[in-house]
């Protein structure tokens, strides 16, 4: 009787011991479960941000159109009126910097085209797009504006909402549309022509 209690007792303690291990491992482990699905969240926004600018340039030059899928799973993703597609999530990583980091483009120098959008960069030098990020969550893709001087003008991509131009939370298609070229007339270039491409954003 007192050895079947024994094993009993000795059960109970050693279920209690392998729980009470299990809990601290969990506790232990959870945060760093967390923080590589917001890393793995954060590499699969920057790729889709990649191909919707692939996407841009592609129908700016070809003056076609295309369609694609955006997923959100936290944020919202905006065309702004100043050629700027703006991505911003809720995902939270605690090293992130608030300095600005360019991920896709060539930013040659200090405070170039890629982060300062008042400079003018050269066709043949500088990127027709950069993307860059600021934390972890904030993102923009721009289009900047280009000295071609071979043909004495400047070149840039014009990026306009269509009928809705922002969205949030959920999976998206994308309709991205060449509308026309436009001319003008901007200091320190004189001609400046922009290929227009419309995006319009439907859930």
């Amino acid at each position: 009787m007192v050895r079947g209690q024994a094993q009993v007792v000795g059960f109970t303690v050693l279920t209690l011991i392998m729980l009470s291990v299990t809990a601290v491992i969990f506790i232990w482990a959870n945060p760093l479960i967390d923080n590589s699905k917001n890393i793995n969240e954060i590499a699969r926004i920057e790729s889709s941000l990649r191909m919707l600018d692939d996407a841009v340039r592609e129908v700016a030059v070809q003056k076609t159109q295309r369609s694609l899928e955006f997923e959100i799973t936290s944020g919202w993703l905006l065309v702004s009126n100043s050629s700027r597609i703006i991505y911003t999530s809720f995902i939270d990583i605690p090293q992130a910097s608030g300095e600005k980091v360019v991920i896709r483009g060539n930013n040659r120098t200090a405070g170039g085209v890629c982060l300062n959008r008042s400079r003018i960069g050269v066709v043949g030098k500088d990127s027709s797009s950069c993307i860059y990020k600021q934390g972890s969550v904030n993102y923009e893709l721009v289009y900047p504006l280009l000295n071609d001087t071979v043909n004495s003008e400047c070149v840039a991509i014009r990026v306009v909402g269509g009928n809705n131009q922002g969205a949030g939370k959920g999976r998206h298609d994308i309709l991205v549309t060449y509308d026309h070229l436009n001319e003008s007339v901007e200091g320190g270039c004189g001609v400046v022509k922009k290929p227009t491409v419309k995006l319009e954003i439907t859930a």
